[in-house]
């Protein structure tokens, strides 16, 4: 799936296998997989290793020792506790980097991300989709607007219907733990540290799939709008601005906005 993911929406990174291992899970082997801490010598953000992982298919096992991002390593990830946690995240928010007005914003805006309690996961493996160690909880993809559009219809054309939050504070690791709880596709508009830190590009989205949807999505690329008239084979569902040009030599017309026309002059 992951190959049919890369050749189907010509993707230009890999597809990312994400394994959350919860409190008393057996941890992957660590003969396959690269552990930041011990490798590098010190910890990073975990925007870096979803970079490695998609650029270079390099797969990383990673706990609280391996995580620089106190956020992620605190609030979201629940991989360490802080005296009063997570108190001490919004007033680090609040004092030293101002996202929003006051730390009380800090914590309304945020009010429904979602977190693991801490304790609640021993860590998490990440991992190129079509080499992954190990079965995943849930997939990531980076993308252009064009093909998260795929994404999308894909994932809702057997009725599903995708709600993602936003307060400005998007990320890929606050998708990975949304996704994992609601066992739903999820989209995020990709944050500072993915962008600052990550070098996720100006173009690109981020689109996730839990395994259990996966399949799906994948049988379902290019099935929206299949009755359309035309050749199957040139263009499979055009999304774009087409205006008022003309497409295999016809002007646009529907035969749907034919079809609503046609009840619409009856009724009238």
């Amino acid at each position: 799936m992951g190959l049919d993911l890369i050749d189907k929406l010509k993707l230009l990174t890999y597809p990312i296998a994400i394994k959350i291992v919860e409190k008393g899970e057996e941890k992957p082997d660590p003969g396959r997989s690269i552990r930041p801490h011990d490798a590098f010598g010190a910890p990073f953000s975990t925007c870096l290793f979803h970079m490695w992982c998609r650029r270079a298919g390099f797969s990383f096992y990673i706990d609280g020792d391996d995580i620089a991002c106190g956020p992620s390593k605190y609030l979201y990830f629940g991989l360490e506790e802080l005296k009063n946690h997570p108190e001490p995240v919004y007033e680090g928010w609040a004092r030293y980097a101002g996202f929003k007005r006051d730390i009380d914003a800090e914590k309304s805006s945020r009010k429904t991300d979602s977190t693991f309690k801490p304790g609640e996961i021993e860590g998490f493996l990440i991992t190129p989709l079509h080499t992954t160690i190990a079965k995943p909880d849930l997939v990531m993809i980076y993308c252009s607007p064009l093909i998260l559009g795929h994404l999308i219809l894909a994932a809702t054309y057997d009725g599903d219907c995708i709600s993602s939050e936003f307060n400005g504070m998007e990320a890929s690791c606050k998708g990975i733990i949304r996704t994992y709880q609601s066992n739903q596709c999820n989209i995020a508009c990709p944050g500072l540290g993915d962008r600052a830190l990550g070098a996720v590009q100006d173009n690109e989205m981020i689109f996730f799939i839990p395994e259990n949807k996966l399949e799906m999505v994948v049988d379902n690329i290019f099935r929206a709008n299949d009755k359309a008239e035309g050749p199957k084979t040139a263009i499979p569902h055009v999304i774009g601005s087409l205006g008022s040009n003309a497409l295999y030599g016809k002007t646009i017309n529907l035969p749907q906005w034919k079809y609503m026309n046609r009840k619409r002059l009856k009724r009238e």
